[in-house]
C-alpha cells in the first residue's frame, strides 16, 4: 500500500507538458487537419465536377447517336444502327450503350468492364464515381421507336482525379512542411526569452540570483522579464543582507576580533554540545595552551609585537591540528588557546609531542618563560567544564584521564588493520533517531552506526579520524551504506540520513558508485538524505557545488550540519542546491540569552527565504523546544523530541 500511494504521490508530480510542447503540438493539429481538410475537398470538388463531365458528356452522346440510329431502328436496318453504336462505343469513353424498343426489350447492348489500371482500389472505394446514365427517344418517322441509354465510363475520370489528387497531396504536403519549418523558427524566437525566463527561475530555486539582460521584443514577454529580474534583485539584495548581517552577529558574538577564531562563548558552547552528544565510554580531549610571555612582550615591545606573537602561535597550532575534521581551536582569553580534540590517545600523544616541540624551537628575545606552556586532559560525559579548566590551568605538565575503554587500548599503528576488517566483515549496528516537524510528523531519520571490532563498540569519532588520516574514509563509508541497504527497511517510509565523509564526497569512483546505490534504493522505495559537515563544504566551495548537484541528479537529498559553526559567511549556500541545513548543537546550549536567540532567528529567515528547511538539534528539554518554536523553528532533533532506536527494533 506504501509503494502504491509513493507510485501515485510520483505520478501527480510529473504530470504536465511543457508550454513549447503543446503549442507545437496544437500548430501540427492544426496544420495536419487543414493539409487533410484541403486534399479531401478539393479531391471531392474534382470528383464533382467530372461527374457532372460525364453526365454531359453521355447526355451528348445519347441524343446524337439517337439521333444517327433514327433512320435504321426497323427490323431491316437495325444492323446499320448496331454498326453505328459499335463504331461509338469502340472509342472507349463508354461503360455502355443500349438501344431497348418500346416495351423495354434491349436490342442493342454494348457494355465494357469497370476496370482502371494503376488507381489503388482504396481510391476507388473512397471516392466512387457515381453512375449517371443519360438517355434519350429514338423517333422512326412520327413513330417512337424506342430509347437509347448512354453511361459514360469513370476509367479516365479516375485516372485524371488520382493524378490530380497526388498532385494536391505533394503541393499541401509542400506547404505542410514549409509552414512547420516557419512555425518552428518563429515559435523558436519567441520561446528563446521564455526559455531564458524558465531558467532564471529554476536557478531561483537552486539558490541562485541571475538577472536576465536579454530583454524580449514581445510587450508581455518584456514586461514578465522585468518583473522576474526585479525580484531576483530584490530576493538577492534580501539574501546579502541578512548573510551580512548574520556574520556580523557571528562575529560579534562568537568570534575573537584579533585572529578570527572561536571565543570563549563559542568554546562552552561547542563543549555543552559536544558532551550531550558523546556516550558514557566515548573519551575525548582538552589541550590547553598558555602565552605566560604575552603579558611582557606587550609592556616591553608594544602590542603589536603580542599580536604578532599570538598570530605565530596561531599558525604552529592550525598547522598540527587543522587537518583533522575533529579538532576545534578556541582563543578564550588574551594569552590562552584551548583545543578540543576526539582522537585515540596514542594519536593524541603523538600530535601533542609534534606541537609541543615546534614550540620548543621558537625562544622569545630577552625573556626567560617558555614560548608556550602546553598542557591536555581527556575528559568523558560527566565531566564538568570548570573542573577540567581548573586541572589544565594549574598543571604544568600534561595530564591525562584514561577510560577504561577498550578504545585507548587501540594503538596508532594498530587502527590500518581494524578498519579495513570494519570495512570486510561490516560488523555494524545501525540507529537511527528522528528529525519531526512541529506537528510531530518525522521529517526523516539520522543514522547512527555502531561499529564493532572483536564485538566491542568502537568511538566513531576516532575511528572516522584515523579513516580520515589513513586514507579509508572512501570504503568505511561503502560498508556503512551497504550495509544500511542489507537491512529491513520496509517499515522505515520516510528519508534516512547518512553522514558523508570528505574523501567520499570529493571521490568520483564514489561519486559513480552512488548510482548503483541510488538504483538499489529506488528499489526497496527508499530514499537517501546525505548529511555534509559545514566545513568540508567551505574547503572547496566550488567542487562541492558540483558533487551536490550529482548527488541530486541521482535522486539523493542533502543536508548541511554543524551549520554556522564556522563562524564566517554563510553565503556559500547561494548556488548550493541542498534541502536541509542542520544547526551546530552549539547554539542551542545558551537560547536563553537574547543575542543567541535573534542570531538563530537571522539564519531562520536566511534559510527559509532560500527555500531551504532548518533544523535544530541537541534538544534536551521542553524549555529549549518551546525557544525554538516562538523563534519559527520547524524541524527538531534530540532526546527531548525522540531517542535514538536500533533498527530492527520498536520505538
Amino acid at each position: 500500500m506504501l509503494v502504491m500511494e509513493k507510485l501515485k504521490l510520483k505520478n501527480k508530480v510529473n504530470i504536465g507538458m511543457s508550454l513549447r510542447t503543446q503549442i507545437y503540438g496544437l500548430i501540427f493539429l492544426l496544420v495536419s487537419i487543414s493539409f487533410f481538410a484541403r486534399l479531401i475537398i478539393d479531391i471531392n470538388t474534382t470528383k464533382t465536377y467530372f461527374t457532372e463531365q460525364m453526365s454531359v458528356h453521355a447526355n451528348d452522346a445519347a441524343i446524337n447517336l439517337g439521333l444517327s440510329i433514327s433512320p435504321y431502328t426497323d427490323e431491316e436496318n437495325l444492323v446499320i444502327a448496331e454498326t453505328m453504336i459499335s463504331a461509338i462505343f469502340d472509342s472507349g469513353y463508354y461503360h455502355s450503350i443500349r438501344f431497348v424498343d418500346k416495351k423495354g426489350n434491349t436490342l442493342i447492348e454494348r457494355v465494357n468492364p469497370l476496370t482502371s489500371q494503376d488507381i489503388p482500389p482504396w481510391f476507388i472505394s473512397m471516392f466512387e464515381l457515381p453512375s449517371v446514365p443519360e438517355s434519350s427517344e429514338v423517333n422512326n418517322g412520327w413513330n417512337i421507336a424506342g430509347t437509347l441509354i448512354v453511361e459514360s465510363h469513370p476509367g479516365l475520370s479516375y485516372e485524371k482525379l488520382w493524378k490530380h489528387a497526388i498532385d494536391t497531396c505533394i503541393t499541401s504536403l509542400a506547404l505542410l512542411i514549409i509552414s512547420l519549418i516557419l512555425g518552428y523558427f518563429i515559435l523558436s524566437a519567441i520561446f528563446r526569452p521564455l526559455k531564458k525566463l524558465e531558467k532564471q527561475a529554476q536557478s531561483v530555486t537552486y539558490k541562485k540570483f541571475i538577472i536576465n539582460n536579454d530583454v524580449p521584443f514581445s510587450i508581455e514577454l518584456r514586461t514578465v522579464t522585468k518583473a522576474m529580474n526585479n525580484m531576483v534583485r530584490n530576493l538577492n539584495s534580501t539574501f546579502q543582507s541578512l548573510s551580512e548581517h548574520s556574520e556580523s552577529l557571528s562575529k560579534k558574538v562568537f568570534q575573537d576580533e584579533l585572529t578570527k577564531l572561536g571565543n570563549r562563548r563559542a568554546f562552552e558552547n561547542q563543549f555543552s554540545a559536544t558532551q550531550t552528544g558523546m556516550n558514557k565510554d566515548d573519551v575525548s580531549c582538552l589541550i590547553l595552551i598558555s602565552l605566560d610571555s604575552l603579558m611582557s612582550i606587550n609592556k616591553n615591545f608594544g602590542f603589536a609585537a603580542g599580536d604578532n606573537y599570538v598570530f605565530e602561535v596561531k599558525n604552529i597550532i592550525q598547522k598540527n591540528f587543522n587537518f583533522s575534521q575533529e579538532s576545534e581551536i578556541f582563543r578564550i582569553s588574551g594569552g590562552t588557546f584551548i583545543l578540543m580534540l576526539s582522537v585515540s590517545i596514542e594519536y593524541r600523544q603523538e600530535m601533542l609531542e609534534h606541537l609541543s616541540r615546534d614550540f620548543s624551537q621558537k625562544k622569545v628575545t630577552e625573556l626567560d618563560s617558555p614560548y608556550a606552556r602546553v598542557s591536555a586532559i581527556d575528559y568523558h560525559k560527566t565531566c564538568t567544564l570548570s573542573d577540567l579548566l581548573s586541572q589544565l590551568d594549574t598543571s604544568p605538565h600534561e595530564v591525562d584521564i584514561i577510560s577504561n575503554s577498550n578504545l585507548s587500548a587501540i594503538s596508532f599503528t594498530q587502527w590500518r588493520s581494524v578498519i579495513n576488517h570494519v570495512i570486510k566483515n561490516k560488523e555494524i549496528n545501525f540507529s537511527v533517531q528522528p528529525i519531526k516537524n512541529n506537528l510531530k510528523e518525522v521529517e526523516y531519520y539520522e543514522l547512527f552506526s555502531n561499529v564493532l571490532y572483536n564485538n566491542k563498540p568502537l568511538n566513531n569519532n576516532q575511528l572516522f579520524t584515523m579513516a580520515e588520516r589513513l586514507e579509508l574514509t572512501v570504503g568505511l563509508d561503502k560498508a556503512i551504506i551497504t550495509g544500511l541497504l542489507a537491512q529491513d527497511l520496509t517499515r522505515y517510509d520516510k528519508p534516512i540520513a547518512i553522514n558523508l565523509a570528505k574523501q567520499s564526497l570529493y571521490s568520483n569512483e564514489f561519486i559513480s558508485w552512488l548510482e548503483s546505490i541510488s538504483k538499489i534504493a529506488k528499489e526497496k522505495s527508499l530514499k537517501l538524505i546525505f548529511e555534509i559537515k559545514e566545513t568540508v563544504i567551505i574547503d572547496s566551495q566550488q567542487k562541492a557545488a558540483q558533487v551536490i548537484a550529482a548527488l541530486k541528479k541521482l535522486g539523493f537529498r542533502v543536508c548541511i550540519e554543524h551549520f554556522a559553526i564556522n563562524l564566517t559567511s554563510i553565503k556559500y549556500l547561494q548556488g548550493l542546491n541542498i534541502d536541509y541545513v542542520k544547526l551546530d548543537g552549539s547554539f542551542i546550549s545558551n537560547l536563553k540569552c537574547e543575542e543567541n536567540q535573534y542570531f538563530l532567528r537571522t539564519l531562520i529567515t536566511l534559510s527559509h527565504g532560500l527555500g531551504i528547511k532548518f533544523i535544530t538539534c541537541l534538544i534536551e528539554d521542553n524549555e529549549t523546544y518551546d525557544i525554538l518554536i516562538e523563534n519559527k523553528c520547524e524541524y527538531f532533533q534530540g532526546r527531548y523530541i525522540a531517542l535514538p532506536y536500533r533498527i530492527g527494533s520498536e520505538a
